[in-house]
Parts: structure tokens; C-alpha cells; sequence
């Protein structure tokens, strides 16, 4: 397959390496308005760079186009390429825009969205892949290999994009915020701020790499590391105390609710 990515920002750039990582004969179609950016990544992956605006030359060389422009842009955007997107597989990366916007935009009914977080940068994004309901069953099998390439991939309806979003999308950010959390304590405690950030990083990879192996809910895994009376059923306590479970609840919907919003 030929793939051409229209734009090379940040997540432009992560889905480009991952492609040429997981498929390093592939040779990527790269377009970006910046054209010294253009030129970076097209050396970085081998790519074919085509100028920005020859969408003629761009669409005739790429089977998949993927967008990852921001989504006020993409209205001048796609006014410019849609002569050339007739029936085009098309997978998008903007938040807010659904799968009719780019249906109507685009005169394509191959349309698939994909809703990735920044841990693509380093190929580690759970990234939602959700096809529109004319996307061809080939298309969406590509689809999923490209969104494999920045991590992993899960197949939702467009209707839980937005809880994707609030999940994961922003998630990433909670996490983040726990993290910076648990190395303050550490500090508070008598450990300076970088060795606890250290410590608290190794810690939450380690819980994950348990759940990722064991395949066991966090829940039966976190009875196994409490003992009676002793540190941690405190620490938990504390955290039930200052309402953990609900407060992370409530951040997940209200993203949610925002990402809803956003949609059109």
C-alpha cells in the first residue's frame, strides 16, 4: 500500500516513523505547508516529498491518505484536495470532526477516524480506529496495521470517540498529573524531586507491565500487594480518603462530555 500523510507536526512525524519502522520498504508521501519540516521527515523516513498544494500529484501517488493537520485548518484544506478524493480511503486524526463531515468534504465514503495520544512519539499510543460505515473491510484491515505501527490499536464506533477521548485521548494527561503527585510525596518525604519523579515513573511502568502480563484486574492484583494493617492499605485509605476513584471517574466524563461537544 502507498500511504501519503499531509501534515508532519508532532503526531504527523510519530505516525511517519512508526510506518517506516514496522514497514521499512515503504515509501512514504509527505506534505507539510512547512516546507523545511517537509524536508526533515522526508529525509528521516526516505520518503517522496511532494509541495504543498500539488494535491494532483499527491493524491495520484497515494492510495491512504492520512490527515493530521489540526481541525481549523482542514475546512481551507480540504476545499483545495476534495477535487482529487473522489472515493479515496481517508483516515483523519482531528478531533471534533466526524466521519459525515469528511464524507461531505471529501466526496469519499472510505473514510476512517483515528483518535491517538501523544505517547505515539514513542510508538507506545492506544489509538481508537473507527471506520465509517461504507469503509471497505480491506480498507479498515490497513487501517488497523497503521494505527498498530504507532502502538496498539482497538476498534470502536464513532459513537465512543468521545469517551476514547476522555479515556485516553486526555487520559495520558491524568496519568502524567498522578505521576508528578506520587514524586511531590516522595520529595515531601526527604527524597529530592528528581530521583522521586525516577522512582515514581519505574513504578507506574511496573504496574502496568504486571497488568499487560498477568492479564488480572487491578483490583485482584492490588489485594495481593495490601497486607493487613500494613503501609500500603494507608497510602490506599489516603487516596479513597481524597476521593480518587470518583474524582477520576468525573475527569474521564467530563472530557468526555467535552470531546462530545466538540464534534461536528
Amino acid at each position: 500500500m502507498k500511504i501519503g500523510i499531509i501534515g508532519v507536526g508532532n503526531m504527523g512525524l510519530a505516525i511517519a516513523e512508526g510506518l517506516k519502522k514496522t514497514f521499512p520498504n515503504m515509501v512514504l508521501g509527505i506534505m507539510d505547508t512547512d516546507n523545511n519540516k517537509a524536508d526533515s521527515v522526508t529525509n528521516s523516513v526516505s520518503g517522496k516529498k511532494f509541495n504543498s498544494g500539488d494535491y494532483e500529484s499527491f493524491s495520484r501517488y497515494a492510495e491512504i491518505i492520512i490527515l493530521a493537520v489540526k481541525p481549523q485548518y482542514l475546512d481551507t484544506l480540504l476545499a483545495e484536495l476534495s477535487p482529487f478524493t473522489n472515493n479515496k480511503k481517508i483516515i483523519s486524526i482531528a478531533a471534533g470532526k466526524n466521519i459525515s463531515y469528511f464524507e461531505e468534504k471529501t466526496h469519499s465514503n472510505n473514510i476512517i477516524r483515528f483518535m491517538p495520544n501523544i505517547a505515539a512519539t514513542v510508538g507506545e499510543a492506544i489509538v481508537a480506529v473507527s471506520p465509517g460505515k461504507n469503509a471497505t473491510e480491506e480498507f479498515t484491515a490497513q487501517a488497523m496495521q497503521i494505527a498498530n505501527s504507532m502502538g496498539k490499536s482497538v476498534l470502536l464506533s464513532e459513537s465512543q470517540m468521545s469517551a476514547f477521548t476522555g479515556l485516553s485521548g486526555s487520559g495520558i494527561a491524568y496519568v502524567l498529573s498522578f505521576i508528578h503527585a506520587m514524586a511531590l510525596g516522595g520529595t515531601e518525604q526527604g527524597i529530592p524531586y528528581e530521583q522521586s519523579l525516577q522512582i515514581a515513573v519505574q513504578t507506574v511502568n511496573g504496574a502496568s507491565a504486571i497488568l499487560s502480563k498477568l492479564e488480572e484486574n487491578p483490583i485482584s492484583l492490588l489485594t495481593k500487594v495490601t497486607s493487613a494493617g500494613g503501609t500500603t492499605i494507608a497510602g490506599v485509605r489516603a487516596l479513597e480518603d481524597g476521593k480518587l476513584t470518583a474524582t477520576v471517574m468525573d475527569a474521564v466524563m467530563k472530557a468526555s462530555k467535552k470531546a462530545s461537544e466538540l464534534e461536528s
